[in-house]
Formats: C-alpha cells, structure tokens, sequence
C-alpha cells in the first residue's frame, strides 16, 4: 500500500514512542528519534509502500535498543486472551450448525484483531473488548461465500498478525480443520511491534491446533523478493490465504504478483488510509474474499 500524507506521523510517531518506552525522555532517546527522523526521509525517496518503511525503520530502533520494546505487551495480551478463551468456546459451542460456527469463529478472531500498539492514535483496553463479544457488527461481510469456499478447500494458510490475537485465531482455525482443510499457520521470524512470533504461537496454544506453524518475514514487508522459494510455492499451491491484520492487508498487491485471488482478509480498519482504501468507516470490521 503506497504511503498517504497521513501515513508520515504515524510512521514515525510509533517508531519514536518504542525509542522513549525503553530509553524515556533522554539524551540517547532524542538522538535515536532524530536518526529515524533521518532515515524515513532517506527511505521516503527509495519507496512509498508503507511495511517497506515500517520495516526499515524498526530495523534501525531495534538495532538501537536491543531489546524488544513489546515482549511484556505481548505477554500480556496473550495471558488476557487464553483467560477469556473458555467464554469464547461457549459462545461458539451454542451452536451446532457449521455456518454458525464459523461464522461466529470469525467474529471473535476480528475482534482479536482489536488488539493492536502500533498505530499512531489508536488506543485500546483489554477488558473493554470483552462486551465487543456482543456488538460486533461486520462493515464488508463475505464470510458466507467464504464459508462456501472452505467447504471445497483441503488447504489454508492463515498469515497471523498480533499477539493475544492469535489465542482467539484458534478458534476460527479449528472450524476450518472441521471443515477438513489441513491448516498451516504463519508468524513473524523476528519480533516486530506487537506481531506474534514463534515464541507468542508457543505461548498462545496454536501449535496445538495447526497442523503446522512457519515463521514467514522477520518484519512487516511481505514480498516475493523477501520469501523462500518454498514460500512462495505455499502461496501459489494454497487454495485459501488468510490475511489478517492491516500490515497483511497493506501488503495484498505485493502477494497479488505471485498470485492474484484467493485471499480472505480479516481486519479492524483502525486508521484512515486503511478505512478509505476499504470504503468503510474507521473502526469498522472488514471479512472480504479478494
């Protein structure tokens, strides 16, 4: 997704409020902002897609911090999230129509996808998405054709986006393995902002549901450029892909070169840029087969 005038403070701002979470207001925090200040305006003029930039840039805070600004965040999304895991299956286990599982299956992974430290303005509370359960209502909603298409699929592969998210990816997950597709899921190979990693994928349970996990990316840029040869072989031979998140989302024309549909993108659009490349509104909750 190319970079909008509104994408430029965001960029930096999250970037900038990493560099303080871990050095506060000091001297060495100044010079760290004032080098990704520096380096998004070398960056500016080589690209405007916005998880090339993102990538870069954290990157750079990350070398200058070594550490990972996230870790006790990611922790304690997913601790949240395995805590309300149970009332979630009851939620689902209401039900004992197929469409009606999944159906609420993706609701509740949507809703996960509320979860979320790095967009510059969005804010969020763990508790307070406990009522989301009750009121989620879906601005583009395909899951009825989409449903439709894993009734026939024998393969997914579901691109994971945040920690704490991922606890309720698993139920969405485990429709699809009734469905009878074999489910291979991917994280993060380094840390990036909040985004599940391997260690997150341990930690939240969904080894124990996917027939396999796979570190894809050690950033936010997804592009066949940055993937395996092998990776890219899954992407082609996959017959549905799951996206969820913004980043994944931001990053559909760069998988569109390896291949063109097939894709089922699961996300809250929490900024601007994202709501209007949708047409929805800003905090709306997106279900759409591409």
């Amino acid at each position: 997704m190319e970079v909008k005038a509104e994408c430029i403070p965001c960029l930096v701002d999250v970037r900038c409020r990493e560099v303080m979470k871990v050095l506060n207001d000091s001297s060495e925090a100044c010079k760290v902002c004032i080098e990704v200040i520096q380096r998004f305006s070398e960056l500016i003029k080589e690209t405007r897609h916005t998880t090339k930039i993102a990538t870069e840039l954290y990157r750079l805070v990350r070398r200058r911090l070594g550490v990972d600004p996230y870790r006790g965040e990611k922790k304690e999304a997913n601790k949240w999230a395995l805590e309300i895991l149970s009332k979630a299956l009851e939620v689902i286990n209401k039900s004992s129509d197929p469409f009606e599982r999944f159906n609420i299956a993706v609701r509740l992974s949507l809703i996960g996808n509320a979860i979320d430290l790095g967009v510059s303005g969005y804010t969020f509370n763990l508790s307070g998405l406990n009522s989301a359960f009750q009121s989620i209502k879906l601005d583009i909603d395909n899951v009825a054709t989409a449903y439709e298409l894993v009734k026939e699929a024998s393969t997914v592969l579901y691109m994971c986006d945040n920690a704490g998210e991922i606890v309720l990816d698993r139920l969405l997950i485990r429709e699809f393995k009734k469905l009878g597709a074999k489910v291979t899921v991917a994280v993060r190979s380094e840390p990036y902002q909040n985004d599940a990693t391997m260690e997150e994928a341990e930690e939240s349970g969904i080894t124990n549901d996917a027939d396999e996990v796979i570190a894809v990316g050690d950033c936010t840029y997804i592009d066949p450029e940055v993937l395996s040869k092998e990776t890219i072989e899954m992407f082609k031979n996959t017959e549905l892909i799951v996206l969820k998140g913004m980043a994944n989302y931001e990053n559909l024309e760069n998988l569109q070169r390896i291949r063109e549909k097939g894709y089922f993108l699961l996300l809250r659009a929490k900024c601007n840029p994202i709501a209007k490349s949708l047409k929805v509104d800003k905090g709306g909750y997106v279900a759409k087969l591409v």
